[in-house]
């Protein structure tokens, strides 16, 4: 399953560590947009991260938003991820790419940056920055060139240790490659670094099928299902699984679960 917004609500306030009030506000000015399903994507992240570092750095809720929101209308779509923020005098301040300072909340221009302001603008969204464009290059590489595809999963995930979207589809990939071996310990790399991520889990599981270790699939599919009650694929999976291994009312518990979800 590979999915270029992986994130579920659930999963993207835990990822972001941010309160549902304040997500719910960035996403009704329009900062960030949800795909279907309340999904999110690992740039969706990036910004959420940002509002989180600016909120822990005493930047009250409104002037986040309000910040974020300003920002992102100079900006072309999608590139709000690619910003430095940080807390300043109370409100927000940009860098621009050409190292202006400005106030995100006037527009203002600020004095220059010295080292220690260059220094503390170095954020860790610099990191998420190039590993979101890897993996956007990623995800339009792997219909035409599935070895390039895979060089760019591996340098969002040499950037960014905790992209799980990379983990994610660069697992899927390898399995298509009939790769499974080298899809599962890629997937034991990722528990290390995004434990809690649902989908990782699934596809773990499912390569863990594909080389023949099912109890230990069993396993994946239900902390995938801990974590997200609502994946379906993972009851339809472990429903028919259960019930190769034997285990036939916990093949119609999750086949039944399934089933609901389609209604």
């Amino acid at each position: 399953m590979a999915l270029d917004a992986p994130y579920p609500l659930r999963q993207a306030l835990r990822l972001a560590g941010l309160t549902p009030r304040l997500l719910g506000a960035l996403v009704e000015q329009g900062v960030i947009s949800p795909r279907e399903g309340q999904r999110f994507t690992h740039q969706d992240i990036v910004v959420l991260r940002t509002a989180k570092a600016l909120r822990d750095a005493g930047v009250p809720a409104r002037k986040v938003v309000q910040a974020l929101r300003n920002v992102q209308a100079s900006l072309a779509p999608g590139a709000l991820s690619g910003v430095r923020l940080r807390a300043h005098a109370g409100g927000v301040e940009a860098r621009t790419a050409d190292q202006q300072r400005i106030n995100a909340h006037t527009g203002q221009v600020l004095l220059p940056f010295d080292e220690e302001d260059a220094a503390a603008m170095r954020p860790l969204a610099a990191q998420e920055e190039d590993a979101a464009q890897a993996l956007s290059q990623a995800v339009a590489l792997e219909a035409s060139d599935s070895a390039a595809a895979e060089a760019a999963y591996r340098r969002a995930l040499a950037a960014d240790p905790c992209c799980s979207a990379a983990y994610v589809n660069l697992g899927a990939l390898l399995c298509e490659s009939q790769r499974c071996e080298e899809a599962v310990a890629l997937y034991e790399q990722a528990l290390d670094h995004c434990e809690p991520t649902p989908l990782v889990h699934f596809n773990r599981a499912t390569a863990l099928e594909d080389v023949g270790r099912p109890h230990q699939a069993v396993a994946a599919y239900e902390r995938a299902l801990a974590l997200d009650p609502a994946l379906a694929d993972a009851h339809y999976n472990l429903g028919v699984l259960l019930e190769r291994l034997g285990d036939h009312p916990g093949s119609l518990r999750h086949l039944s679960a399934y089933r609901r979800q389609q209604l």
